[in-house]
């Protein structure tokens, strides 16, 4: 494999096309969780651990071609060693990286918080089921307790 200017713009497109597809696929989770679709939840999460792990696998490829030629400069102090016709190219293709990993961190903190939301409306469910169930004798009849009529687990959108 030879590492030139050419397969390094190529590597570092590629890369940010992918970025861009995680991207795509963390909205489409943020939508499916807002929507609350079991189906659509889980065909996004494979939708996106699909898109991270190409993402991944062609982000180590530009690392490795950047290591090789450079050692431990950053990728903008690389992008300065270009000929000066890539600079353009190679300064959009940073700033597009730049860009979309930020709305990427936004996107997945918002994921998390609806994730995290979901889970806390689920322990506050099943804690009133089970305060319902478990306050008072209840009656006893034929076939069983009953529950007091004012033990409902019917609630509000507020619990």
């Amino acid at each position: 494999m030879t590492d030139s200017w050419d397969a390094f713009a190529g590597a570092l497109q590629e890369e940010s096309s992918l970025l861009m597809r995680v991207h795509d696929a963390a909205q489409r989770l943020t939508k499916a969780l807002v929507s609350n679709n079991l189906t659509e939840i889980s065909a996004a999460e494979r939708e996106l651990d699909s898109a991270r792990q190409t993402y991944q696998s062609a982000s180590g490829k530009r690392r490795g071609m950047q290591v090789r030629g450079f050692g431990s400069l950053t990728l903008r102090q690389v992008c300065g060693y270009a000929p000066r016709a890539m600079w353009p190219v190679l300064g959009q293709r940073i700033q597009e990286l730049t860009t979309t990993s930020i709305a990427l961190g936004i996107t997945t903190n918002n994921n998390k918080s609806l994730i995290i939301g979901g889970m806390e409306r689920l322990m506050k469910v099943t804690a009133a089921l089970q305060k319902a169930h478990n306050d008072g004798p209840g009656t006893y009849k034929r076939r069983g307790f009953v529950p007091p009529p004012t033990n409902s687990v019917l609630l509000s959108s507020k619990v």
